[in-house]
């Protein structure tokens, strides 16, 4: 029988260690919204209601980022994890805009979820164009 790898590529280890500290520092920023001693002096000094609309920011980002480091790791062509952009976008602004369930209007979070969307999508493209390493079929070395 023949192995199907669903895994193509593997990461190289500065992109590795990039998508783990860009996780943890969104992480970060989200938890801030409670506990107030992780919200840094010069993000409140800059933006002042940064943490009332961090959360969008935050989800925003790892939604993309995870199922899309998955998928560049599966050889998913960049178009794919484009579009996905685009319609989580899409998403956020009209979550934002016209759903009022649990949630108040407001497109200054739609504005925080589209920079975390593009900071997660430039991330993604970043990795695929010089992150990866292709996988070794061990089957092909025995």
């Amino acid at each position: 029988m023949e192995k199907m790898n669903a895994i193509k590529y593997t990461p190289k280890l500065a992109a590795a260690i990039a998508y783990l500290l860009l996780l943890v520092v969104v992480i970060l920023l989200f938890s801030g919204r409670k506990i107030v001693s992780l919200r840094p002096d010069f993000i409140l000094n800059q933006w002042p209601d940064f943490y009332l609309h961090v959360s969008n920011f935050s989800i925003s980002y790892v939604m993309l980022a995870g199922v899309g480091f998955i998928w560049i790791l599966m050889g998913i062509p960049s178009k794919f994890i484009v579009v996905c952009s685009v319609l989580l976008i899409c998403c956020n602004f009209i979550y934002e805009l016209w759903i009022p369930i649990l949630n108040t209007p407001d497109i200054i979070d739609a504005y925080y979820g589209v920079l975390g969307t593009v900071l997660a999508l430039c991330f993604l493209l970043f990795t695929k164009r010089f992150g990866l390493v292709t996988l070794k079929d061990e089957q092909s070395e025995t």
